[in-house]
């Protein structure tokens, strides 16, 4: 009876303890805008070990692509992610193509966390608030 009743706890619990992350790409859903505008209310969650997820994981990936052709081309994709280029779950990595696109990857490892605006804009704030901390001694 006591296996029987671990068993099915060992079921359940992986099920509870999934990610889930924002599953959208802006070049094919307008509910996915490629600002930073991104509606929680439109764009519901997806559960990365469930059938709806483009790709399953363990994280959340949101990746910005701009380029300086194609009239300021900008893309956003955010998914779950399964695994990264540099083995780390969370963070973002910058690279500059041959054609001068432009593309940030961030992974995250919180429920919904790939809704986040680029990490330069959350970077330029804790830079201004660190700058008032030291002049004004707040």
């Amino acid at each position: 009876m006591n296996c029987l009743l671990l068993l099915t706890l060992l079921a359940i619990i992986p099920s509870g303890i999934a990610i889930q992350c924002y599953q959208c790409d802006s070049n094919e859903d307008i509910s996915c805008p490629s600002s930073e505008s991104f509606d929680t209310k439109v764009n519901g969650l997806i559960d990365c070990n469930s059938f709806e997820a483009n790709v399953p994981g363990q994280f959340c990936m949101k990746k910005y692509q701009q380029s300086p052709g194609w009239n300021g081309w900008i893309k956003i994709t955010r998914r779950c992610a399964s695994r990264t280029s540099s083995g780390v779950a969370w963070g973002c990595q910058w690279v500059w193509d041959e054609a001068g696109v432009f593309t940030e990857t961030c992974y995250c490892d919180q429920d919904g966390c790939n809704t986040a605006p680029s990490s330069a804009v959350i970077n330029y704030v804790l830079l201004v608030l660190a700058l008032m901390f030291v002049i004004f001694n707040i």
